[in-house]
C-alpha cells in the first residue's frame, strides 16, 4: 500500500503524516471469519444440546418433588450425562471462539480503519484491550464493533446514514449482554444448590439452577446466531473490498477509478474530493465597491457611491486658489444666551476716614 501523505491524487492533506503508521491491509480476515463461523455454529449446536438435557432435567425434577417413587433413577442419571456433556463442550468451543473472535476482531478493526482512515471512535488496540477491563467490557468492544461496521461499509450503501453502525451490532451485542447477565444468575443459583442441606431442598435448589439455565442457553444460541450474521456481513465486504483494491489510496479506490465520488466527510480521510471541488455557500454581495489602492473609474452603478473623487491636473499656467475652510454659523436656537452687563459700586466703609460724632473716645 503506498504512502498517503501529501498524495497527487487527492490534493488535499491525508490524515497521516510522517511519524503516524499507515494501517496495513490484512488479507486473512476470510480464513480467521470462516472459522470463527464455524466455532460459533458449534456454540449454537451444543447450547441446543445442554436446552435439550435442561428441559429432560426439568421434567423429572417435578416428578421427583411430586411423587420419588415415580421416577426412574437411570433416567436422571442419563439426563444429568446429557447436560453435563453440552456443557462441557460448550464451554470448549466458546473458549475457542473468544481466541479466533479476538484475532478476527482486531484484524478486522485494522482494515476498517485502512478503508476510512482516522474516522473510528477509538483506537486499533481497544478492539483486544477492551474486553479485559472489568464493567468497561460491557460499552468499549460495542463501540469498536461499530467502527468495525462503519468503515467496513463506507462507500458501499449510499442510501443509508454513513454514521450508522449497523442494526446487526445493536441487535447482536444487546443479546451478548443479555447472556452475560443470565450467567450471573446461573452461577448464583449453583451456589445455592452447593448449599442446600437435604435432598428436598436439593431438588428445589437444582430446579431453579435448571430454570436459570433454560433463560440463559437460549438466549446464548441467539447471540451466537447473531454474531454469525456480523461476522459474516463484515469477512464478506471487507474480503471484496481487498480483491479490488477498494481502500485509502488504494488502486481499486473510487477516486483512482474515476468512478462517483462518495458521500463528502466519508470513506477516504476527511472527505473525498468532488470533480470541480467542493461547493461553497453563497457569499452576501456587499453593497460597497471593492477595495482599490487606486482611483475607482466611472461611471458608477446606482446602488454605488464612490467614496473618493478622482484627481484631475489643472488647466492653465496656473491651479485656482484654494479657498480657506470657514467655520458654519451655528443656528439662532442653539446659540447660547448673551451675558448680562454688571457695573462695579464703590463704597467706602472705613470708620477712619472722617470723624464721626456718634463714636466717643474713651475716658
Amino acid at each position: 500500500m503506498p504512502g498517503v501523505y501529501g498524495t497527487h491524487q487527492y490534493g488535499y492533506p491525508a490524515p497521516y503524516g510522517p511519524g503516524h503508521r499507515v494501517p496495513a491491509i490484512r488479507t486473512s480476515v476470510a480464513g480467521l471469519g470462516t472459522a470463527l463461523t464455524i466455532l460459533l455454529g458449534l456454540d449454537v449446536g451444543f447450547a441446543a444440546l445442554g436446552t435439550a438435557g435442561l428441559a429432560w432435567r426439568s421434567s423429572l425434577l417435578d416428578g421427583l418433588l411430586d411423587d420419588p417413587g415415580s421416577v426412574d433413577p437411570h433416567s436422571v442419571d442419563l439426563s444429568d450425562t446429557l447436560v453435563r456433556i453440552g456443557d462441557g463442550l460448550l464451554i470448549l468451543t466458546m473458549l475457542g471462539t473468544v481466541v479466533v473472535f479476538m484475532c478476527w476482531f482486531w484484524a478486522a478493526r485494522n482494515n476498517a480503519e485502512a478503508y476510512a482512515p482516522n474516522r473510528g471512535t477509538m483506537s486499533v488496540g481497544w478492539s483486544i484491550g477492551g474486553w479485559f477491563i472489568p464493567f468497561a467490557n460491557w460499552v468499549i468492544p460495542c463501540i469498536v464493533a461499530r467502527d468495525v461496521y462503519r468503515g467496513t461499509m463506507a462507500g458501499r450503501r449510499p442510501d443509508r446514514n454513513p454514521d450508522s453502525g449497523g442494526f446487526i451490532t445493536g441487535w447482536w451485542w444487546a443479546s451478548f449482554v443479555g447472556t452475560y447477565l443470565l450467567m450471573f444468575g446461573v452461577s448464583s443459583a449453583n451456589t445455592k444448590t452447593q448449599d442446600a442441606v437435604g435432598p428436598t431442598e436439593y431438588l428445589k435448589a437444582m430446579r431453579s439452577l435448571t430454570d436459570a439455565g433454560l433463560i440463559a442457553l437460549p438466549v446464548l444460541a441467539v447471540s451466537a446466531g447473531l454474531a454469525i450474521c456480523y461476522v459474516q456481513t463484515v469477512t464478506k465486504t471487507q474480503k471484496q473490498r481487498n480483491a479490488e483494491g477498494d481502500w485509502y489510496d488504494g488502486p481499486g479506490s473510487r477516486a483512482a477509478q474515476g468512478l462517483p465520488p462518495m458521500a463528502q466527510g466519508y470513506g477516504y480521510g476527511y472527505g473525498m474530493p468532488i470533480p470541480g471541488g467542493y461547493p461553497m455557500p453563497p457569499q452576501a454581495q456587499s453593497p460597497y465597491p471593492p477595495e482599490s489602492p487606486y482611483p475607482p473609474q466611472g461611471p458608477y452603478p446606482p446602488q454605488y457611491q464612490p467614496r473618493y473623487q478622482p484627481v484631475t491636473q489643472a488647466q492653465g499656467p496656473a491651479s485656482a486658489p484654494q479657498q480657506e475652510p470657514v467655520q458654519d454659523a451655528v443656528p439662532p436656537q442653539y446659540a447660547p444666551p448673551a451675558a448680562e452687563t454688571q457695573t462695579a459700586e464703590v463704597v467706602d466703609d472705613d470708620p477712619f476716614a472722617t470723624p464721626r460724632e456718634d463714636l466717643t473716645p474713651p475716658a
